[in-house]
């Protein structure tokens, strides 16, 4: 098999769990992990049937290894690059060669899995982003490119809403455009400021190194970097600060 056949089949297969995953009423969670952000590190898992009947699931490491390979460094855009997401899905094999080859933003200039968004960029080619806002719904939408395509199709990479408090403003980031939810397996965490607007805290969903947490009343699921946590306490993580100094005519 060609290595274009190998590639034309695995979008086949993606097409068809797809197709699958929408006749079941999945369709929404489904469409919006592919096509609206940045995937998850292990896309939905394929039946069982389909993942035994494909000839990919069988191939001797050797082969796999330069497929893979040759996958990940042809398809360097999305949403082209969503394939390499799926790749992943395939089976443990699959799994486990897409994590040693897959490289970070610092090491290759390039997003592929949502923990990507939480890592250092390259230092000598800026990974090029724009910002929306929804003005009526208090929404903001990063999105991955230098400027807006002219089909409104660009690759959305988070999502914040803004919320007012009394005494505090939170801004709550999600991969997902329509689902702010901290009890939501596309919770990415918060951003909080004071009430001037002079002193930001960065919260985050997933505990940093010998982090403590700090739980709530509410219970979720957490998205880890590599795999869907159990429902586990909520807890929102402290990791940096970021502090303005007020100016007469502005903030510096």
């Amino acid at each position: 098999m060609s290595f274009k056949g190998i590639v034309r089949e695995l979008r086949e297969m993606k097409d068809g769990i797809g197709s699958m995953s929408r006749r079941v009423g999945e369709r929404k969670h489904w469409r919006s992990r592919t096509l609206s952000h940045i995937a998850p590190d292990m896309a939905p898992t394929p039946p069982t049937d389909v993942i035994q009947q494909g000839q990919l699931a069988n191939l001797p490491p050797e082969l796999l290894l330069d497929i893979i390979q040759r996958v990940e460094e042809s398809e360097t855009s999305w949403p082209a690059r969503a394939v390499i997401v799926f790749c992943g899905s395939i089976c443990k094999s699959w799994m486990g060669i897409m994590r040693d080859i897959v490289k970070t933003p610092e090491q290759c200039g390039r997003l592929t899995f949502p923990i990507s968004l939480k890592q250092s960029g390259p230092r000598q080619s800026p990974i090029q982003c724009f910002i929306r806002r929804g003005r009526q719904t208090s929404t903001y939408y990063l999105y991955y490119g230098l400027v807006p395509s002219e089909g409104e199709k660009d690759k959305l990479l988070l999502a914040a809403k803004r919320i007012r408090r009394a005494t505090s403003t939170e801004f709550v980031i999600s991969l997902v455009s329509d689902d702010f939810s901290r009890a939501s397996t596309t919770y990415v965490g918060k951003l909080r400021s004071n009430f001037l607007g002079t002193k930001f805290t960065v919260h985050d969903s997933q505990p940093p190194c010998d982090a403590v947490p700090q739980p709530n009343n509410r219970s979720s699921q957490r998205f880890h970097s590599k795999q869907v946590s159990p429902r586990v306490p909520a807890c929102n993580y402290s990791i940096g600060t970021i502090s303005y100094e007020l100016n007469i005519l502005r903030r510096t």
